[in-house]
């Protein structure tokens, strides 16, 4: 069994680590952007209090920011509809949608 089969496996055969590990994984990418855009902004030939400088270190710091905040609201979201089934969220809602024919 090579890397990748267990890699695509993982989330099938051990849910409770996978979610663990990946929950890691997203929290220390995102601590890491503020220095990783820092580092990156000082590697370039710009000074770092320019303006060019500052919108550099945003965007770098602000992209990658916005994608992992979509991406951990899209995984929750789908755990809360995959937990609460059409069937199970019967209990709570109304019949049907207003002016609808019954």
């Amino acid at each position: 069994m090579n890397v990748a089969t267990v890699i695509r496996q993982a989330p099938h055969t051990h849910t409770k680590e996978f979610l663990a590990i990946s929950a890691m994984v997203w929290v220390a990418l995102y601590w890491a952007l503020s220095p990783a855009s820092e580092a990156l902004v000082a590697a370039l030939p710009v000074d770092r209090a320019s303006h060019l400088g500052g919108a550099l270190q945003f965007f770098l710091y602000d992209t990658p920011k916005v994608l992992l905040l979509l991406t951990g609201i899209v995984f929750v979201m789908g755990m809360v509809n995959s937990a609460f089934t059409p069937s199970a969220r019967g209990c709570c809602l109304p019949d049907g949608p207003k002016g609808s024919p019954t």
